[in-house]
């Protein structure tokens, strides 16, 4: 070969690798296209891999007029992904001593929380944590969210039945610890009990004892977050244009929830430990990274590796009649925590694994947090709302924007572990 033909071809070898895309590159554009597939507002997207961020990416905008871009560091109130983190605080208080997942939840409430069909039969924290308490998200509760500030209500008088937001429908036929019924009322119960164990409201005890070591930002009172930096919740009305369903405040300010005398334990839900938690995609991260780290993070402690292994034992696991799926997406909970089992037609992210973690949908959003601690991945992802209409992937329990959303990571994934 001579010397020509041989600069020839290391030229077009240089050409050929300059211009192969790089897999980031790749997996952007990919996730673009879901973007514009689905008309969403905002999106943000993060891909771990061998306990690595290898991938974080966002799209859109935080706002419905083309300004601001959604970026890493956008917040948003991420709904029940927060049921992980109200768990997380449960986890810390547990490792003191000061809560156990057995006794009844009396004890902390400082009241009587008894199921009216079975009173005898104690509700406990793990019934709670397990949505297996035989408690409802019944009537009563919305009325209570509507009314509670302005009321500055105690959370007993939506349980007991002499209460002025109880209704019947606030429990079901099922006794404490047998059935499977996903609630979000009860996390107000649980965050009532942190409250009374600790001496401190929800989100202050979060803020001190999780975020802060953590280093990150996130909280349950959206006080603690500059209005900019949160991206507002969409959904699109008949008309077909964008509306804000919470957190706009482009023409008015954020305001305080707490009540002006408020005692802690009096209400719990004020904060939301069900689906109120103003996160992002940087914050979630760190979470993530946390957990794979043997529960350290920021040069802290947060939880033992211990504590994480005992919150993640004792799996309610439906058998086919001892639990409500959803249309065949819950499987398998323990203790604030979702656990995949890649069910058929059902419940699949990655197939080749057991992700575990929490989703979430609410006002416009749709979110999930799911790793897995063996293979030192998983998959971050939330949306602040689309032009559509979210609708269920043929096959799957997962909406069809987030099944495009795995099955756009997925491939990548596995070339990133079978490289050396």
């Amino acid at each position: 070969m001579n010397k020509t033909s041989l600069s020839l071809l290391i030229l077009t070898a240089i050409i050929a690798c300059q211009s192969k895309p790089d897999r980031k590159q790749m997996i952007s554009e990919e996730l673009n296209q879901v973007y514009q597939d689905y008309e969403l507002m905002g999106m943000s997207v993060a891909l771990i891999a061998k306990g690595q961020l290898y991938y974080s990416g966002s799209f859109g905008y935080e706002n419905v007029l083309p300004g601001d871009p959604m970026t890493p560091e956008t917040y948003v109130r991420i709904a029940s992904i927060s049921k992980m983190y109200t768990a997380l605080a449960v986890m810390t208080l547990w490792e003191k001593g000061l809560l156990d997942l057995d006794t009844p939840a009396s004890v902390y409430l400082g009241w009587e929380l008894k199921h009216p069909v079975f009173p005898e039969q104690p509700i406990t924290l793990r019934h709670l944590m397990d949505h297996r308490s035989g408690i409802r998200d019944g009537t009563g509760y919305g009325n209570f969210l509507r009314n509670m500030i302005d009321k500055e209500a105690d959370i007993r008088s939506l349980f007991q039945v002499d209460g002025a937001y109880y209704t019947e429908d606030m429990f079901a036929n099922e006794p404490p610890g047998v059935y499977f019924s996903y609630t979000n009322c009860t996390w107000g119960l649980i965050a009532s009990m942190i409250e009374n164990v600790s001496g401190q409201r929800f989100d202050l005890y979060c803020k001190e004892n999780l975020f802060k070591p953590m280093g990150v930002r996130s909280s349950f009172n959206v006080m603690d977050l500059e209005p900019e930096e949160i991206a507002p919740l969409f959904r699109t009305d008949s008309s077909g244009l964008r509306q804000a369903q919470v957190d706009d405040f482009s023409s008015k300010a954020p305001v305080e929830r707490s009540y002006p005398n408020y005692q802690p334990g009096q209400n719990g839900l004020i904060y939301g430990p069900q689906g109120s938690l103003r996160t992002s995609l940087n914050d979630l991260w760190v979470t993530a990274n946390m957990f794979m780290n043997e529960g350290k993070a920021n040069g802290n402690q947060i939880i033992k590796p211990a504590t994480l292994s005992y919150f993640q034992q004792d799996q309610w696991t439906y058998d086919g009649e001892n639990g409500d799926t959803w249309g065949n997406f819950w499987h398998a909970y323990t203790k604030g925590m979702h656990f995949i089992q890649n069910k058929a037609n059902g419940d699949i992210i990655f197939p080749d694994r057991i992700l575990w973690g929490h989703p979430g949908i609410a006002y416009g959003l749709l979110s999930d947090f799911y790793i897995d601690l063996e293979t030192r991945s998983g998959v971050i992802f939330f949306t602040s709302g689309s032009q559509q209409e979210f609708e269920y992937a043929e096959g799957s329990s997962f909406y069809e924007v987030e099944t495009d959303v795995f099955k756009v990571l997925y491939p990548h994934l596995q070339a990133i572990e079978s490289a050396p």
